[in-house]
């Protein structure tokens, strides 16, 4: 907090914090807060003292001063407004911090991102078995990266090329691209080539995976399987696969499925594979900190994770 800023600036200039101090993040603030030196000293169970010397020091190193003093109340000058906003958000963070530090301690919880398809189609069924092995896994739905230095989650699972420089990452599933429709649809002889060509048939993508590079994408399947017409482009596409797979099994079209993401709906009779399956270059990670790695933790959710891969791609699982 504020005092955390005081101590870097003060031992910049070869000074040291009382640890009454150095230990409590609130210092600034509660300056600011209370208007008084004694308040804020009391509030803080330090010295009067203590607060005014240090207060002095940081004015006399920033060269600037902090407050406008009073013979009623301290009041904030514009460096110190910006000073005292930025000690409220430190004591957020700080506070933040701690408390998670205290769930962490006091639970065998393992916090795990994954993007919110493979969460729906994929993970979230696949829980109950995980109490079974006696694992407690806590799902965080996030497309984006995770900032493992701030804890906001143990691990994560990500779609992509891989590996992830400074991290530790395993490969949990090779992909592969699937074109699918619903149970029944008719595809009167065709093949895909053929109906995207006829211009009658309308073809989900996902608008994520139509952009970006991980080969989630219409373009990416003809190039396995073949030419893709002239001007071909999905005619409708979702802000995610899962919903894409939901329009297909719906009767909307076409859509294009990967592994993890159909085998469920389609041993459950939802959807049926059409045409070839082409492989990617993409693939699942278990994506983590070195520290994780190195936990039991770590090596739990990685077997059993391995387990319901295999669960989910062997094609003679019932």
């Amino acid at each position: 907090g504020a005092v955390a800023v005081r101590e870097v600036a003060l031992e910049n200039e070869g000074h040291r914090l009382e640890p009454a101090m150095r230990v409590r993040p609130e210092g600034q603030a509660a300056i600011a807060r209370d208007g008084s030196f004694s308040k804020a000293a009391e509030r803080l169970g330090v010295h009067q003292s203590a607060i005014s010397h240090r207060v002095r020091g940081l004015e006399e190193t920033l060269g600037i001063p902090l407050f406008e003093r009073t013979t009623r109340k301290l009041n904030l000058t514009d460096a110190g407004e910006i000073l005292c906003a930025a000690a409220t958000r430190s004591m957020a963070e700080w506070e933040a911090a701690t408390d998670q530090l205290r769930r962490n301690r006091d639970s065998d919880v393992i916090r795990l991102s994954l993007p919110s398809s493979l969460a729906m189609k994929w993970l979230l069924p696949a829980l109950p078995r995980a109490a079974t092995t006696g694992l407690d896994i806590a799902i965080d739905v996030a497309d984006g990266l995770v900032d493992f230095n701030r804890r906001q989650a143990d691990a994560a699972i990500r779609f992509g090329h891989g590996p992830y420089p400074g991290l530790h990452a395993t490969r949990l599933a090779a992909c592969r691209l699937q074109p699918v429709a619903a149970a029944g649809y008719n595809l009167n002889g065709r093949n895909i080539a053929t109906l995207a060509a006829s211009r009658d048939v309308t073809f989900l993508g996902d608008r994520r995976g139509e952009t970006d590079d991980t080969g989630f994408s219409w373009q990416a399947w003809f190039d396995g399987a073949g030419p893709a017409p002239a001007d071909f482009a999905p005619g409708q596409t979702f802000d995610r696969a899962d919903l894409m797979l939901q329009a297909a099994i719906a009767g909307a079209g076409i859509g294009l499925g990967r592994t993890l993401l159909v085998e469920a709906d389609i041993r459950a009779g939802f959807l049926q594979p059409l045409d070839k399956a082409v492989p990617m270059r993409s693939a699942y990670w278990l994506v983590c900190s070195p520290a994780f790695a190195a936990t039991e933790r770590h090596d739990r959710l990685l077997r059993w994770l391995t387990q319901e891969v295999r669960r989910t791609t062997d094609t003679h699982h019932p």
